[in-house]
């Protein structure tokens, strides 16, 4: 019998108490129908508790993991897991004990996070892909002969990824990134909003759900920012392809009103920097955390997909880019790319489908 699995016997006889607890809230899919299985193995590990259809995992921590030496482990064996495109939550023992109730919150919103992955889980399923022998870390095509394969540095749509497949180009995913919200206080004598993002919006709107959205003036970055605030009934008064377009657009039509800039840990300074040199009065609530998911690939892609500067941060940790033609949905997102290669190609239009495109049209061209 392989060890890991001995091991896991063992484990599930010898439970601490919070285990227990926690396992039975659980078990026999108490929690929103979702089926978890306990000191489950996943590559050279065993983890506490494992959803395998969407690919969640939960970590029960006692006094040992507080240790320096262990919490370093955890953190790599962390970034490696993530990096495979499980999520993993981990929790204090206490916490199963006296706020249980949070501990169901987070595993929900991380069953809406992981949505991706169980749609792709089921496709490669039912195709009974070699690639499920591999955790789904996808690596696919439908013409079993093309030589091109593109990597993409975020995980796309079931939409997405047919449009991508069907050209006959291969294609690999993963998410080099990690979007924590935070719940922090957010101003509300405000009626100007900046929004850069839409991972700002997602978080605005998860935790100012009580603000008349009617009353809220929108100034936002891209298309698709503009259409999440619309459909949440936030009134745009300007939407531009970039920060520094947005940055000049309020200079000149509302520099004397004051706004709230609800952003990222890793914003850029474009837009802050254009603001304050004009006097504009303006206070800025970092409302999410991007996290870099570093992860080496020992191989050499013909394409890589970047959807903004941090994904290539992530990216260039372990890999180079220099033999690969990176695609980039921005001329933001191109500026960091330039740190590193000269061969570039930069979408028409700031949205994934068009980067899509853009990286078919080169590759049907040039195959």
């Amino acid at each position: 019998m392989n060890n890991k699995i001995q091991i896991a016997r063992l484990l599930r006889k010898n439970q601490t108490k919070a285990e227990k607890k926690l396992w039975s809230h659980l078990r026999n899919r108490k929690l929103k129908n979702l089926k978890f299985r306990r000191q489950h193995p996943i590559k050279s590990y065993i983890v506490d508790f494992f959803c395998v259809e969407y690919g969640i995992i939960i970590e029960l921590d006692g006094e040992y993991h507080k240790q320096i030496n262990q919490a370093e482990k955890d953190r790599r064996r962390d970034i490696h897991l993530q990096s495979l495109g499980y999520k993993i939550l981990r929790f204090e023992n206490r916490m199963v004990f006296e706020n249980v109730d949070i501990v169901f919150q987070y595993i929900i919103a991380a069953k809406e996070k992981q949505e991706s992955y169980a749609s792709e889980r089921k496709e490669h399923l039912k195709k009974h892909s070699e690639n499920t022998k591999k955790h789904l870390t996808p690596s696919l095509t439908l013409s079993r002969g093309s030589s091109i394969t593109v990597l993409s540095t975020k995980i796309l749509s079931p939409s997405q990824k047919e449009l991508f497949l069907h050209s006959g180009l291969g294609l690999v995913e993963y998410n080099a990134l990690d979007i924590e919200f935070l719940d922090v206080p957010i101003p509300n004598n405000f009626q100007n909003y900046i929004f850069t993002s839409k991972n700002a919006v997602k978080a605005f709107l998860k935790y100012s759900k009580k603000l008349d959205m009617s009353e809220c003036n929108a100034f936002c970055v891209g298309e698709k920012t503009k259409a999440v605030l619309e459909e949440n009934g936030l009134k745009i008064i300007a939407t531009t392809e970039n920060a520094l377009d947005l940055g000049d657009f309020i200079i000149k039509k509302h520099q004397n009103e004051k706004f709230l800039f609800l952003c990222g840990n890793l914003r850029r300074e474009e837009l802050p920097n254009i603001l304050s040199k004009n006097n504009v009065r303006y206070t800025e609530v970092k409302i999410y955390k991007t996290h870099l998911i570093p992860r080496r690939f020992d191989r050499v892609f013909n394409g890589i997909l970047f959807f903004s500067p941090s994904g290539i941060k992530s990216y260039i940790q372990e890999n180079s880019i220099s033999k690969s033609l990176a695609f980039c949905i921005g001329n933001t997102t191109a500026t960091e790319a330039k740190k590193y290669t000269d061969q570039i190609i930069i979408a028409n239009k700031p949205t994934i489908e068009n980067l899509l495109v853009q990286a078919i049209k080169y590759f049907k061209k040039h195959d």
